[in-house]
């Protein structure tokens, strides 16, 4: 499963933040803060990044700073940069001894941690035009049902990502396959993974991954209960999904190895051209010409099967800031549509979190290329696209997650013990 982390940084493995010390017991006597936002501006505070000081960005966010410190005389921003590496941990440290920086990049499940202390503003009711201002999809990853109901948002959608699908037309051509109507759903994939696999005797697939998480939910499956509190996804349709999953296994639909540790990815078999079928953001296209364009012209993007997954870096607002006022503008300032589309601009691949973005046509209109389209199809998939992950959901749960699917795959036991022996274990993993 993949998850957005910091641009310049992709390969760091994050460690929720409640596993690090920070506590659980919840606080909303801050969070629910009414900022002034009439007062001028002064003083200083303190914002924070995750591995964005860099030649790339850093002369980005030096613009930027100075920019709002020329808008508003009297104020200082002090920027600080966490390496990728530890990132949760520092931020638990942060918690812990009182000094999480004013304005600080959190993705979603960190966020959901901090939030749950209290030490997080509710922008929900200090930002007049939140649910204008900013794309619906992003705002809801910061939406949390166990804390206050769901009633308030803890990030600005700073940037963003979701998956498109893409195929190889001239593999799919000679299997008796249409790469301009590819699939649009899981069953359609099972069902052209037959196709492929018969025509070709075996040789190539279609399908080359193990399901996920993200596949549960797209059965229509909600992964939490209603209180948001213990997953629940232990439900008959996801049961009928794993079914389906462990029958194409079977008949050879996917590579053998999909289960073992010598899988290596969709993405790589894909550049291989050993399946026809990956996932990837909207520059996917524009990086195979550099990495392989032999490979390039022959892939064709569409939509993502069924509902689109989301990817989210957002900023939110220490509560307890000594300086609320200007953190909170200068989180807006950060978020607002000009700067972020002017920062998206340094990182291919990922999309504006401001609604206001519709408006570019490098978003809303293809020059007619293949990569055109890819981008066009990622920000309109990103507007109804879903954080899959629970901010609850952990690396050691994805674990046992993916070991239970193996399990029924394999047919060592059934689906629905696989999937009542994860939630069994993960709920128990909360507890702990």
């Amino acid at each position: 499963m993949r998850r957005i982390t910091a641009v310049s940084a992709i390969a760091v493995t994050a460690t929720l933040l409640a596993g690090c010390g920070v506590g659980s017991k919840s606080s909303s006597t801050d969070a629910n803060k009414t900022v002034s936002t009439t007062a001028a501006l002064s003083g200083s505070i303190t914002f924070q990044t995750w591995s964005l000081k860099n030649d790339k960005f850093t002369p980005y966010f030096t613009k930027l700073i100075a920019d709002f410190k020329a808008a508003h005389p009297g104020t200082d921003i002090n920027w600080i940069d966490q390496p990728g590496d530890g990132y949760p941990t520092k931020v638990a440290s942060q918690v812990s001894t009182g000094s999480l920086p004013d304005v600080i990049n959190l993705p979603p499940d960190i966020a959901h941690a901090v939030a749950k202390t209290g030490n997080l503003l509710d922008l929900k009711q200090n930002d007049a035009s939140l649910t204008t201002d900013y794309v619906k999809s992003g705002l809801s990853a910061y939406n949390y049902q166990d804390i206050s109901g769901g009633s308030q948002d803890f990030g600005f959608p700073w940037y963003l990502g979701t998956d498109v699908s893409y195929w190889n037309k001239t593999m799919m051509a000679k299997d008796g396959l249409d790469a301009s109507n590819p699939p649009k759903t899981f069953d359609d994939l099972v069902a052209q993974a037959k196709t492929m696999h018969d025509k070709s005797g075996g040789k190539d697939y279609l399908m080359s991954r193990a399901p996920g998480l993200s596949d549960i939910a797209n059965t229509g499956t909600k992964l939490l209960s209603d209180d948001g509190t213990k997953f629940a996804f232990n439900t008959a349709p996801a049961e009928a999904m794993l079914d389906k999953y462990t029958a194409a296994y079977k008949a050879g639909y996917l590579p053998s190895n999909v289960l073992d540790n010598s899988y290596e990815g969709n993405s790589t078999l894909f550049s291989k051209q050993q399946v026809a079928w990956t996932t990837g953001g909207g520059n996917l296209i524009t990086s195979l010409q550099q990495d392989n364009p032999t490979l390039a012209p022959n892939v064709v993007p569409s939509p993502a099967l069924d509902t689109a997954p989301l990817y989210v870096q957002g900023l939110s607002v220490a509560s307890k800031s000594k300086n609320l006022p200007l953190a909170l503008a200068f989180a807006e300032f950060v978020t607002n549509n000009e700067n972020q589309t002017a920062f998206i601009k340094l990182a291919p691949g990922f999309l504006p979190g401001s609604a206001a973005s519709a408006n570019d046509p490098q978003y809303s209109k293809s020059d007619g290329t293949s990569q055109g389209d890819a981008a066009v199809i990622a920000y309109k998939d990103m507007q109804t696209a879903v954080n899959f992950t629970p901010p609850i959901w952990t690396d050691a749960m994805n674990t046992i997650l993916n070991q239970e699917i193996a399990k029924a795959m394999t047919g060592k036991e059934t689906s629905k013990q696989a999937l009542d022996n994860t939630v069994n274990q993960a709920n128990a993993l909360l507890t702990q």
